[in-house]
């Protein structure tokens, strides 16, 4: 049955990204034509000011793309759990658990999608203004100071980050049920008030490994600059703190959710 959910909520919700690639797509083209008009032409000229104000739409347009995922998703969840539109939801021969499972992994899924092409799209936009693609592959394995390790572990993190934010926007607005009325805005407050707590908890947890790794890099150059020997690695162990503590939040705020829309179900 969840294969059968997943399924339509991919069939539910593909007529809104298609589009968007289509957009993100021609934001690229327009960008690059923008680009090149700026490096060939002087400022002073037209053609060069109006490149310029179609550079700025772009960047716009570009951060619309990158949080559209979340907010066409949160209107979907809210739609179809909080609203009439709902009895058709819960209706369906499937547990609620199945239901919640496959709005997250589909809502998942086109976030991953979406990130993946916007990287594209700027890295095509950096390749337009002269910078080759595989400058910018260079440039990210320095970040990374060549530890592929580190950097496995950085992307399962923002994989794990966008996993939570989804997870959170489900519960906020699954809380946002237990108010009668100003659903919408009450789901916003839940939604502050979910993001300020997983901050401070983030932070008491996180703040003695983070002071510990600060000093050890300090006595690390210390002792790089007293003998000439080349610091090592960093540890990832706030690293990995941070990945656990995101799996943490997630499960809580998805079974959460599962509880809410279970046993506290209350549709318009």
């Amino acid at each position: 049955m969840l294969g059968k959910l997943i399924k339509h909520e991919f069939k539910s919700t593909y007529r809104i990204f298609i589009p968007i690639y289509i957009g993100l797509a021609l934001l690229t083209l327009a960008g690059s034509l923008f680009i090149q008009l700026i490096l060939h032409y002087d400022d002073t000229t037209p053609l060069a000011i109006i490149s310029g104000f179609g550079i700025i739409l772009l960047v716009f347009g570009l951060i619309f793309v990158f949080i559209s995922p979340y907010i066409f998703l949160s209107i979907r969840f809210y739609k179809t759990t909080a609203t009439r539109e709902a009895y058709l939801t819960f209706t369906v021969p499937a547990e609620t658990h199945q239901i919640l499972l496959s709005k997250f992994i589909v809502s998942f899924a086109w976030t991953v999608v979406t990130m993946i092409l916007a990287y594209f799209s700027v890295a095509l936009l950096f390749a337009a203004g002269g910078t080759q693609i595989k400058d910018m592959t260079s440039f990210l394995i320095t970040i990374f100071e060549e530890d592929t390790s580190l950097m496995i572990t950085q992307i399962i993190s923002l994989l794990l980050s966008c996993a939570l934010s989804i997870l959170q926007i489900f519960t906020a607005i699954s809380l946002g049920q237990l108010v009668r009325d100003h659903r919408i805005i009450a789901s916003l407050a839940f939604y502050t008030a979910l993001y300020t707590v997983q901050q401070i908890v983030s932070i008491v947890v996180l703040l003695p490994f983070m002071l510990t790794q600060i000093r050890n890099d300090l006595s690390a150059e210390i002792n790089t600059f007293s003998t000439g020997l080349q610091s090592s690695t960093p540890t990832m162990s706030v690293l990995f703190l941070s990945i656990i503590l995101s799996v943490v939040f997630s499960v809580a705020f998805f079974f959460l959710s599962k509880f809410i829309l279970k046993k506290k179900l209350n549709l318009l």
